[in-house]
């Protein structure tokens, strides 16, 4: 594995790059990072590419006076088909809000992306009617952040693990304590020299003004030309196989229930996820 770096408008992004061949984009999860593949990418052929999005691992923070929007995700992606792609035709496997915002490229760019894996994830959507609420709850989050803003400290590795395992009822320890052992840094202090603290941005906890509608997601889904993986997870956060095909019915994909496993299924059942990826890139 190694670790390779690659600038999007100016802004430093971080990805792990493993293996030769074919490459295959892995787009971690809100507040997650590029190690939450280091299980599945050593199962797939080809080259491997997992990025870190902005203000999250080991990329970079944006600076004084900007904002993470959900559309600035398809940035990276694009930067990194373009910094890692070489022309070629690049396969997409992501996870929760990495998975969301491929979908989205893939309506935006559909003649760069291949094929499009995504586990236990649906882009997430508002009304209109709740945008004048949000913008307001935005605004608070902006004046509750600090303009100078430092890592949230956490006690230790296991530390991380136990909080993230308190936030997610379904995350297993063995996936809990991958996820904080990438996400988390060491930090000096005056009070210490061996302290630990989260590598996200705490503004990325912010509420967006600028939420997407499902009419919006509709209308760039029903651009997407190639066939769609959709893994789901037992435990995760998708509604059942009916409602998902209503919800985007203009979309063709393959989808898997993945027995025992939590949001995390790729952390949970690697060598399934691996399998049933696998499979669908061969019958293409």
């Amino acid at each position: 594995m190694l670790d390779s770096f690659f600038e999007v408008r100016g802004l430093r992004l971080h990805a792990k790059v493993r293996g030769d061949g074919p490459l295959t984009l892995l787009l971690h999860g809100w507040l997650d990072h590029a190690g939450s593949f280091d299980l599945l990418a050593p199962l797939l052929p080809g080259r491997t590419v997992a990025i870190d999005f902005r203000g999250h691992g080991d990329s970079a923070w944006l600076g004084p006076g900007g904002f993470y929007h959900f559309i600035d995700y398809l940035a990276d992606i694009d930067g990194a088909v373009e910094h890692f792609g070489a022309g070629e035709p690049v396969r997409i496997v992501g996870h929760s809000m990495g998975a969301a915002s491929a979908l989205l490229y893939c309506g935006a760019q559909p003649g760069r992306i291949s094929h499009l894996t995504m586990i236990d994830a649906l882009p997430i959507t508002q009304e209109p009617k709740d945008v004048p609420p949000r913008v307001t709850k935005h605004l608070e989050d902006l004046r509750a952040t600090p303009a100078k803003r430092e890592r949230r400290k956490v006690a230790s590795v296991e530390d991380a693990a136990e909080r993230l395992m308190r936030n997610n009822a379904s995350l297993k320890r063995e996936a809990a304590l991958v996820l904080a052992q990438g996400n988390v840094a060491h930090v000096e202090s005056a009070a210490s020299s061996n302290g630990f603290a989260w590598k996200w941005d705490p503004l990325l906890r912010a509420r967006s003004p600028l939420p997407v509608t499902q009419d919006i997601v509709g209308l760039l889904a029903a651009q997407v030309t190639t066939k769609l993986l959709l893994l789901r997870a037992e435990k995760g956060i998708l509604p059942d196989e009916g409602e998902l095909r209503s919800r985007l019915p203009m979309l063709r994909y393959d989808l898997h229930t993945i027995p025992s496993t939590g949001h995390h299924v790729h952390l949970d059942a690697p060598d399934e996820v691996a399998r049933l990826v696998i499979a669908a890139w061969d019958a293409q």
